[in-house]
């Protein structure tokens, strides 16, 4: 059995005298996906306040990206792992799930899109040299020559270091416990 067995559903709470009160919102959201939610966002706006710290003028964008420092995407596994753990016992067959995930996600972070990330950021420099070499062959070249590729850089995602993984991890469990103790 769960540790939130008193989560009602809409209809009662419809049917209840004492109608929808704060006790009741809690109860309709899943404090799985509440922790969920809540690290993804929370380790973006984190983001956000680091990109201001340091002088810079975050878009709407940014908020939305990944990479850097806090890794939202292993906040997002972690924080409802932790939950799990906390609601279900860390020796659950649920748990286990939940890690397995965590895992993944991981080493995707670390590795694959990290690597992803590093080629992208050799091809966009590859498409830098190439475009100022056909700025100068159409320079010299007559107009009728003229090469008529065009080279766009394409949009690349950044990997994380661990350091960031670690840092949204521990970000995710904390948030993790506090949805525990509020629930």
């Amino acid at each position: 059995m769960s540790g939130f067995d008193n989560v009602v559903n809409f209809a009662t709470i419809h049917s209840s005298t004492s109608g929808l009160n704060w006790e009741n919102i809690l109860q309709i959201f899943s404090p799985y996906l509440v922790a969920a939610v809540l690290g993804y966002a929370v380790a973006q706006a984190t983001k956000v306040v680091i990109l201001r710290l340091r002088g810079q003028k975050p878009t709407w964008r940014e908020f939305f990206q990944s990479g850097r420092i806090p890794s939202s995407h292993t906040a997002f596994v972690v924080a409802p792992a932790t939950v799990v753990g906390l609601v279900d016992g860390f020796g659950s067959a649920l748990f286990a799930i939940a890690a397995v995930l965590v895992i993944v996600v991981v080493y995707d972070a670390t590795h694959v899109r990290r690597s992803v990330g590093e080629q992208g950021e050799v091809l966009r420099a590859i498409i830098d040299r190439d475009a100022r070499q056909e700025k100068e062959i159409a320079r010299l070249t007559p107009e009728d020559d003229k090469p008529g590729k065009k080279f766009t850089k394409p949009y690349f995602s950044r990997g994380h270091k661990p350091i960031e993984v670690i840092v949204g991890a521990l970000l995710g469990a904390l948030i993790g416990l506090l949805v525990y103790l509020i629930y």
